[in-house]
């Protein structure tokens, strides 16, 4: 299984989203706490929509892509900064804890699901709010580039960009995901 992070806003013009890998030791599932590490300064939290590929597959064209995946979910990349430097290396996306998933939502109830927004909140307030209606596309094309260079499997993640601003962590932040009223994230930070 692979974890593959995209960075930029939804939305944005930018021409060829930047691509990261992560670890699988870096997935860190909803009800478990995320420990501050010590090998950094600050670490930000960035929301994310998460895909699960559901098929094995490699030059997949765009209008096929949505057969790819089977399920989504909110989920959280966290990344170490050092000082004012804002160039991060590889280690500085791939460690343990820093992708945050949360429960899967299967596509086979995305008819009620698309629409329903993804609300993401950190302390309570909201800092990202998508329905998966919005980045369908978006997800479908991000999709197909990467099984360009690598084969898709099932169980990879897609990390499918940034749904937010970023939020510094603090020990005691609580990172919370709702898609309608049903939870499905909760990860607490703690030292």
């Amino acid at each position: 299984m692979k974890v593959i992070g995209f960075t930029g806003n939804y939305g944005a013009e930018e021409q060829t989203p930047q691509c990261y890998l992560m670890a699988d030791s870096s997935i860190l599932y909803t009800g478990r706490s995320f420990f501050l590490p010590d090998f950094a300064e600050r670490f930000v939290a960035t929301p994310s929509i998460v895909v699960r590929t559901g098929r094995l597959g490699k030059y997949i064209a765009p209008k096929f892509a949505h057969r790819y995946w089977d399920a989504f979910t909110a989920g959280v990349s966290v990344h170490a900064q050092q000082g004012d430097d804002a160039r991060l290396t590889a280690l500085d996306r791939a460690f343990d804890g820093a992708a945050m998933v949360g429960d899967w939502v299967d596509v086979a109830s995305v008819d009620d699901a698309a629409s329903t927004p993804v609300v993401i909140m950190v302390n309570g307030e909201v800092v990202s709010q998508y329905s998966l209606a919005d980045m369908h596309c978006h997800i479908d094309e991000l999709l197909a580039g990467v099984s360009t260079r690598c084969s898709i499997k099932m169980g990879d993640l897609l990390f499918t960009g940034d749904a937010g601003q970023g939020h510094v962590l603090s020990p005691g932040d609580q990172i919370t995901a709702h898609i309608g009223d049903k939870q499905i994230l909760d990860v607490r930070v703690k030292l």
